[in-house]
């Protein structure tokens, strides 16, 4: 692999699907201050659905163990093992040494092959058949990872559906790195940069491509960062996406998911639905975004109750295709949806909507979302409403998972929604996922969980 770096420049390869694989010794269990283990990870189910709790003290390790949980992030294809039989001889130097043997009819086992060792001698070399494992193509493909600003939230409002197209965990980092933090002065934290590295592993494989995609502009993640990014070894592109504000970070965010990635669905340029949701608060953005992501669709954003200023965001609208002849292709229709009272509103009277979910609040919100958009999901992910990190990286996550984000009260999970939508919702065999540690969601919301399912399969829910 070349060791030359591009910067800015967007890569075409649309990510494959990606299969849930939980490593458990990637979670540790840390001590947590509000008495239990920060990770859980039961060995059995706690009834026929699996309940697991991702987190630790800050939100930048929090987002360290969620993409430490998966061991299949990228779009790799890898090289694969095969067994065959091969010559194994006394002597090199002639065709046939250590060379795949032709011909079914050899057995393992000594034989012994004349070799001219001079004129006019002739010699023998003893051989054996031997069966040996090899690796057979190559291991190609590309690694995508996000980072995103951890302590604010609007130029990452658009990220889960880029997320899911780049089979991409999301990570945090502050705009600089703080005092202590950084053990090599390359101005990346010494936790992420480990965790860049781990992911970039596989870019030591000629034909593996490993790209860090940074979000939001030099206020959101500083040139210090960009710049010891850049040099992580193995980073081969290190990307950033910006505009004048959230609203055109956003729309730029959208337009390379769609443009330059391609959407699971193949949708060409315009054929992509749009999920319209405020960016002056994160929680229904971030709902928003695990259901686009499921529906061919992209995040954008209004100011409020009204479009942005300058149209970034009515712009992207007026290039959808206004006709569609799909020629019996059944291929993808755009549609505009709202989520949230806000952006409903800054809809009304010039934006023709499929469809508004807004809620009471914002765990209705999701809900609404969540049960519009999803059929019969497999996996979901439950997250505090009230701050945002956990909630980015989670949506991020679960997008990934084909599964909705779902909101609740940080010390205890929400009933009226959320819980009646789980009661609901979640079969055998399907997994939940809490993101947050004590200062974002409490154990307590993981527990209640496990008691609803509990009780809805009807099993103790005592974990021993």
């Amino acid at each position: 692999m070349s060791n030359k770096k591009t910067r800015g420049a967007f890569a075409a390869l649309a990510a494959g699907a990606m299969v849930l694989s939980l490593a458990p010794n990637a979670f540790a269990a840390l001590d947590d201050p509000d008495g239990s283990p920060v990770v859980i990870v039961p060995d059995e189910k706690v009834s026929k659905a699996e309940v697991f709790r991702i987190a630790d003290s800050t939100r930048i390790l929090t987002a360290i163990e969620a993409s430490e949980s998966r061991t299949d992030w990228g779009n790799i294809t890898k090289a694969t093992d095969t067994t065959g039989l091969f010559w194994s001889c006394s002597k090199t130097g002639y065709p046939l040494n250590n060379k795949p043997v032709i011909g079914k009819h050899w057995k393992e086992g000594d034989f012994f092959y004349p070799v001219y060792i001079g004129s006019p001698a002739w010699g023998q070399v003893k051989c054996t058949v031997v069966k040996k494992v090899v690796k057979v193509g190559a291991t190609t493909g590309t690694m995508d990872i996000i980072v995103a600003r951890s302590d604010d939230y609007p130029d990452a409002l658009a990220a889960a559906p880029l997320a899911d197209v780049l089979d991409a965990p999301i990570l945090l980092h502050p705009t600089t790195a703080p005092a202590g933090s950084d053990a090599n002065g390359n101005g990346v934290m010494d936790s992420v940069e480990a965790e860049i590295k781990s992911l970039a592993k596989v870019g030591e494989h000629e034909g593996v491509t490993v790209t860090v995609h940074l979000l939001g502009g030099t206020q959101a993640l500083a040139h210090s960062v960009e710049n010891g990014i850049d040099g992580i070894e193995n980073v081969d592109n290190t990307l950033r996406y910006q505009g004048l504000n959230r609203y055109e970070t956003a729309s730029e965010i959208a337009k390379v998911t769609v443009d330059e990635y391609g959407l699971a669905s193949s949708a060409k340029s315009h054929d992509v639905n749009v999920y319209l949701t405020t960016g002056e608060n994160f929680p229904d953005a971030l709902s928003a975004g695990a259901a686009a992501s499921n529906n061919d669709g992209v995040v954008l954003l209004t100011q409020g109750t009204k479009l942005d200023t300058y149209d970034f965001t009515l712009d992207f609208l007026k290039d959808l295709r206004n006709w569609v002849d799909d020629s019996n292709k059944h291929i993808n229709t755009s549609e505009i949806f709202a989520v949230g009272g806000p952006s409903a509103t800054a809809a009304a009277g010039s934006i023709d909507l499929a469809a508004s979910y807004v809620g009471v609040n914002r765990y209705e919100t999701a809900t609404l979302t969540a049960e519009a958009t999803f059929g019969n999901p497999r996996n979901y992910a439950v997250v505090s409403g009230e701050t945002f990190p956990d909630a980015l990286v989670a949506s991020g996550y679960i997008a990934n998972l084909d599964g909705p984000l779902l909101l609740t009260e940080p010390t205890s999970l929400n009933q009226r929604f959320t819980a009646a939508y789980l009661n609901a919702s979640v079969d055998d065999g399907d997994r939940i996922f809490t993101f947050g540690g004590p200062d974002a969601l409490r154990l307590a919301v993981t527990n209640q969980i496990k008691d609803l399912l509990a009780a809805k399969f009807e099993i103790d829910p005592e974990i021993k």
